[in-house]
């Protein structure tokens, strides 16, 4: 059931999950994730992982002429963002109804999870660690959130929607679990004009070092930390990357 709640700052949103867009909310709003970045007056900023829309208001509240691109697959989590782009009069925000890969596939399934849509998967996979968290204080709650939709989705690359001209200021990636694909669905000639990414990792089976690899591998400076509101156990990280 779709709810207007009020998150801190006079900000409301549209969510279906008031304790995740809470979350969300303290994550960016308050713990600073996406802190720090020096974007120009009217940067272009692309978004893998649209969701609801919590990061496309961070970034118009901090840049109002930005012009951001986002990227969202499930529909629940699409129709959500568009409501949230119209009650807050967003300009310049333009979503795509799509998933990101390393090549264009038709018909794959995602996991939607209706009472963590931002937890939302191609790979149900890397859930089994955070679902086992929550099970040690809770079994049934855990088996409650953690019970999955199949959605059937395309996935695009990400080089069919970099526009043409003009640096690309930021690529914001959090796809839970797909951020080495959705990088390597850049075509080499577009690279040199991207000058900052911010992805959030899941550590599981070498995915930092990957997503690491890649981006020194096209030019950047990279840093590894914690992400914010986790622990060690939960091996999340925000990668950041400067273009050296």
């Amino acid at each position: 059931m779709t709810e207007l709640v009020e998150l801190g700052g006079d900000l409301k949103v549209y969510t279906q999950s008031p304790i995740e867009a809470q979350y969300m909310y303290d994550e960016i709003f308050r713990q600073g994730c996406y802190d720090g970045l020096e974007l120009g007056d009217a940067p272009t900023v692309l978004d893998a992982g649209g969701n609801i829309g919590m990061f496309a208001l961070y970034i118009k509240s901090r840049y109002p002429d930005a012009d951001v691109h986002s990227f969202e697959p499930m529909p629940n989590n699409i129709a959500l963002f568009r409501k949230n782009v119209e009650l807050h009069g967003l300009g310049n925000v333009t979503l795509h109804e799509t998933a990101l890969g390393s090549a264009p596939e038709s018909g794959v399934e995602f996991s939607f999870f209706p009472l963590l849509p931002a937890n939302s998967t191609r790979y149900p996979e890397i859930k089994e660690g955070p679902k086992a968290q929550m099970a040690e204080q809770h079994q049934g709650l855990a088996e409650e959130f953690y019970t999955a939709e199949k959605v059937t989705v395309d996935v695009e690359r990400l080089a069919a929607f970099i526009p043409r001209d003009g640096d690309i200021a930021l690529l914001k990636v959090d796809v839970e679990g797909a951020e080495p694909d959705v990088l390597l669905g850049i075509d080499a000639s577009q690279w040199p004009r991207i000058q900052r990414v911010i992805a959030e990792v899941c550590d599981l089976d070498g995915q930092l070092e990957r997503v690491c690899d890649i981006l020194r591998g096209n030019g950047f400076d990279v840093t590894p930390e914690r992400a914010p509101l986790t622990e060690a156990a939960d091996q999340y990280y925000m990668v950041r990357a400067v273009r050296a």
